[in-house]
């Protein structure tokens, strides 16, 4: 067996192939890099344990998506052959070239590169494949007929791949976010390791840190970093307790009680960052706990967050790790009276970071942060982008609406001035996302020749905004209304909007 042969399977001993956490192959993508001078985070490696789960390991992972080469292992000889067919359908669909290491069965386990499948043909693919010939001789290397070019990962903070339920992402037009707010996310991101973004509704914010996380991936030195990341997303509820958010006692499998990690441990256990979205909707002052200590990170003490079982003092710790990845550890803890304990301790890297959404506009109806909580994030203001930078992001979204010229016009100059009235006052400024909405219902509403287009555009508007205009106080309300009854707005159609109000409340 050839030494990097050996290198490859010394380096995949021990691992625990199926366990969740997102950086275990870390060790063998850098080995790798050394070897075919690729960029260690532009390599992803997943674990196949059978040929059905090809197309979700390949591309599920945000990492995945972006990666100029993947690599299968295929732990059983038996499905060896139908990985490779799975693996065929991958590149057809993606262009990304999969190496399969097969684990063969003999007098030892040993993984073996086998095959190489690769894409559309190019010098770049050409080049990988002379490299891995050349770091394992016996590799075969197979074009995969029909395959899709693949997707532009040259992503930057203005080209943003937002995962779908379909395995292939979308890129989406850019985001018009002021160039000084992208500057201080990306410094706190560097620099801190809880992060909040604040601001009203469809500003961006979950956008935003996907952007982020895509450009970690492409280059994790922009940020200080060494490990390319990848992101855990759950939405807060007012229902949350510290169960949720950081574990508790659960009836497990064999009924009995026992400890669950939460979000922030599971997140740690898979070294996966993690965003909580709109999270003023739980009350976090109460269910923060421990975390609250932990979160200062001056100290690589930990904390203890439960206990494995009632009555039982085996401890449940949280701590951080003076490396970049973030590891679980189970440690033997001693005994006390004649009965072993071990502790279970997870360890949050340097790199590691807990990303929250903060919908201000909504911040006197859900739960407000308090002063210690607030003070343990780095928080970055997401304003809505200034009304000459929504009509820019408006004419993008929609230049190829099927309008007529004079449509169009006129729907860009209303929806344009409801934006600016919007914007004028902190207590109705809102993101783009809802206003830009609005074009593609009238759309569809002006294919009926009897519906005039001020009309469906404050249905459209009534449709969008109507359960948030029902919040509103009385005197906001009625400036909002003055306002939007200009005949270049909403005109005559108001009055008809702020009617159907009362059904709404």
């Amino acid at each position: 067996m050839s030494d990097t042969k050996i290198v490859i399977n010394d380096l995949l001993a021990g691992i625990n192939h199926p366990a969740p956490s997102a950086t275990k192959y870390r060790r063998l993508e850098k080995y790798l890099s050394g070897l075919i001078g690729l960029d260690a985070a532009r390599i992803y490696t997943g674990y196949v344990s059978k040929a059905g789960n090809m197309t979700v390991r390949m591309t599920q992972s945000s990492r995945a998506q972006q990666a100029d080469l993947l690599i299968a292992l295929i732990p059983y000889p038996h499905e060896y052959g139908a990985s490779v067919d799975a693996a065929r359908s991958v590149v057809r669909r993606t262009g990304q070239p999969i190496l399969l290491v097969q684990q063969d069965e003999g007098s030892s386990l040993v993984w073996m590169p086998k095959v190489v499948l690769t894409g559309p043909a190019s010098a770049a693919s050409q080049a990988l494949v002379e490299e891995l010939k050349t770091a394992f001789p016996d590799l075969v290397a197979e074009p995969v007929p029909g395959a899709e070019h693949p997707l532009l990962n040259s992503l930057t903070l203005d080209q943003v791949m937002v995962p779908e339920a379909s395995p292939a992402p979308r890129v989406i037009p850019t985001l018009k976010i002021d160039a000084r707010t992208r500057r201080m996310l990306k410094n706190a991101i560097a620099a801190h390791k809880a992060i909040m973004l604040v601001g009203p509704p469809g500003t961006g914010k979950s956008s935003l840190v996907w952007e982020v996380i895509r450009e970690v991936q492409a280059n994790p030195a922009d940020y200080e970093m060494e490990m390319p990341h990848e992101l855990m997303t759950v939405t807060a509820d007012e229902s949350w307790t510290v169960r949720e958010l950081i574990g508790g006692d659960t009836i497990d499998k064999e009924g009995s009680i026992s400890f669950a990690p939460g979000y922030v441990l599971q997140a740690i256990q898979e070294d996966k960052w993690l965003l909580i979205d709109e999270a003023n909707r739980a009350d976090m002052d109460r269910i923060f706990g421990g975390l609250l200590t932990w979160l200062t990170g001056d100290s690589m003490e930990s904390v203890t967050v439960g206990r494995a079982a009632p009555g039982d003092p085996t401890e449940i710790r949280l701590g951080w790790a003076e490396s970049p990845e973030s590891i679980s550890v189970t440690e033997d803890a001693g005994k006390v009276d004649e009965e072993r304990l071990r502790t279970t301790e997870y360890k949050a890297g340097q790199e590691w970071r807990l990303i929250g959404t903060y919908n201000s506009l909504d911040a006197q109806r859900v739960f407000r942060f308090g002063l210690a909580l607030g003070r343990r994030f780095a928080q970055i203001p997401v304003a809505p982008p200034e009304p000459v930078l929504f009509r820019e992001l408006f004419t993008e979204r929609t230049e190829k609406l099927a309008l007529a010229e004079e449509q169009l016009g006129e729907v860009k100059s209303r929806v344009a001035r409801i934006y600016e009235i919007h914007y004028a006052s902190p207590e109705t400024a809102m993101g783009p996302a809802l206003f830009l909405s609005l074009p593609q219902s009238v759309t569809v509403g002006l294919k009926s020749p009897d519906a005039p287009l001020a009309a469906l555009l404050a249905e459209a508007y009534l449709t969008c905004f109507g359960p948030w205009l029902a919040r509103l106080d009385d005197v906001t309300l009625a400036d909002l209304g003055t306002q939007l009854s200009s005949p270049n707005a909403l005109g005559n159609e108001w009055d008809w909007v702020n009617q159907q109000l009362q059904h709404i409340r």
